[in-house]
């Protein structure tokens, strides 16, 4: 209920006996009793209270609006966010000045951006969490949840920071629900876990930097203590190329597993590219090889529907290439159909020489839905859906999986080089890596970090560049006097095209979309 005054929210139950009473000019929030009076309130229904967050104009609340049933996972029925609602204490924006306003209206685009993009799940039990989840009804039950940590976007956010958080850390749990056991099967993926940044500059491929003078040591024996807290034994998956910029950074990762003296701890690098290439997939069994005694020691968790223990996993994969998303979905695919195919026949599911590809509806089941897993995860991280999944998807790489490829890559770069920053800016509002002041823009509006514009200055870099190439084109299919007279166009304006395009990379940093709310320094 929407009063002048407060917020009334009134649980959709039989006999409610507690009502949320949010005051919008205190911002006082009480549980009552008793319903209080709602004459003249607007109602609306609502499916849950996102939270609030503070932006100039004052507190809003985020409430959704509607949501879409995914499953039941252990009773508790799992709902998707469809749609939200950001409501504004103020009954009025009379207290803004016209540059307060605009920004204003910006934070809101931020914060509508992450909503309607990034997918949130919840129950009436359990907090809202980004994830994806999954669930297949079939005989047996099968579904995957992953836990998103140290959200971000694609480039600005690598590596490892000082409380021993890593990018893109993402844990996948895949269940297995039968009529009297449930079986669960845990890995994890995380960035390089050391100091090490790759920002944009326009580039294709930005450089790999592995920054000096920092405590990578301690980050790192932090980051895995916190990781042996929670899942035991590590076994350190690295896909990344072995030579340039990413074997350099795979040899920094290699050089503090083996410094860091951890018994804990198990290492396999795996140039993914130079052993697969030419689509040669089928050679993932070489690494499978060499890590099968471990993932048979580690095993998996069981319990009956009693809460009797059968199994325990005492380890897991960690798995990572430089982007943690389509090597290492590829291989953790892997590991988590072998590890399927070891539950399905314990429990005599499948012949004990069957294997999951002989079971097309269970195969279909399982292929779906690790691909979507990786298009959720990389939607959220790069912009577009994942890479290679024509492989997660059929088992075998196609011409035209590696179209829809190289389309996905073309989109990645326009998206980390020239949208990425405004995503980044929404993420940390929402998280709160940044907090809005009330008085941001109310007397000098460089108090607010979002008034800083991209410099015209460098956007005269690109339009001389294209310029400079339409002439070029044009000389080309249009004929001059002589022959000669047409080269030296031709080649006077190749000449200013290619030297545009070097100084326009030189300074690509100034001209991408980088994030305004949170400092370079603290991200590096």
């Amino acid at each position: 209920y929407l009063l002048s005054d407060c917020f009334v929210i009134q649980p959709m139950v039989r006999d409610a006996k507690e009502f949320l009473v949010i005051d919008r000019i205190h911002e006082d929030i009480q549980v009552l009793n008793s319903m209080p009076n709602v004459d003249g309130a607007s109602r609306r229904q609502i499916h849950g209270i996102v939270g609030i967050i503070n932006l100039i104009a004052g507190p809003y609340l985020i409430v959704i609006t509607s949501k879409s049933r995914v499953g039941d996972i252990n009773g508790q029925t799992i709902y998707k966010m469809q749609t939200t609602d950001i409501i504004p204490y103020a009954r009025n924006m009379s207290h803004l000045n016209e540059n307060q306003l605009k920004y204003n209206t910006k934070y809101l685009s931020m914060l509508e951006v992450v909503l309607r993009t990034d997918a949130f799940y919840f129950s009436y039990s359990y907090d809202i969490t980004h994830t994806f989840q999954r669930l297949q009804t079939s005989a047996p039950d099968f579904f995957q949840t992953p836990f998103i940590e140290r959200v971000s976007t694609k480039l600005f956010i690598r590596g490892i920071d000082e409380e021993g958080r890593v990018a893109n850390f993402v844990e996948t749990e895949q269940i297995l629900q039968l009529a009297d056991v449930a079986c669960s099967y845990v890995q994890t993926r995380g960035s390089v876990p050391c100091y090490w940044t790759q920002l944009p500059d326009l580039r294709y491929k930005p450089k790999v930097t592995v920054l000096p003078h920092n405590n990578h040591m301690g980050a790192f024996r932090q980051h895995f203590e916190e990781q042996e807290y929670y899942y035991g034994k590590q076994f350190l998956i690295s896909l990344t190329n072995q030579h340039g910029a990413e074997g350099r950074l795979n040899s920094q990762y290699r050089e503090l597993f083996e410094h860091s003296q951890n018994s804990y701890l198990k290492f396999e690098d795996f140039d993914f590219h130079k052993e697969c290439a030419g689509m040669r997939y089928d050679r993932l069994s070489i690494l499978l090889a060499r890590v099968l005694h471990d993932q048979n020691d580690f095993s998996y968790f069981a319990v009956t529907k009693d809460g009797i223990m059968q199994n325990q996993q005492s380890g897991i994969f960690r798995t990572n290439c430089v982007d943690c998303l389509d090597r290492t979905n590829v291989v953790q695919n892997l590991f988590a159909k072998r590890m399927l195919e070891i539950q399905l026949k314990r429990y005599n599911v499948i012949n004990y020489s069957d294997t999951i590809d002989v079971h097309k509806q269970l195969s279909d089941s399982f292929k779906n839905i690790w691909a979507d897993n990786a298009d959720t995860i990389s939607i959220q991280y790069a912009g577009t859906g994942a890479l290679k999944t024509d492989y997660t998807r059929t088992g075998q790489r196609s011409t035209m999986g590696m179209m829809k490829d190289g389309w996905n890559s073309c989109m990645r770069y326009v998206l980390n080089n020239f949208y990425d920053g405004f995503r980044q800016d929404g993420i940390d509002l929402f998280i709160g890596n940044y907090k809005v002041s009330p008085d941001e823009g109310r007397i000098n509006p460089e108090t607010c970090p979002i008034s800083r514009e991209l410099s015209k200055k460098f956007l005269a870099l690109p339009v001389t560049m294209f310029l400079a190439f339409s002439m070029c084109i044009i000389n080309v299919l249009i004929p001059a006097a002589s022959f000669r007279e047409q080269m030296t166009y031709v080649l006077f304006w190749g000449a200013a095209t290619v030297s545009t395009l070097a100084i326009t990379i030189f300074w690509g940093q100034e001209l991408v979309d980088a994030p305004k709310l949170y400092s370079k320094v603290k991200r590096d």
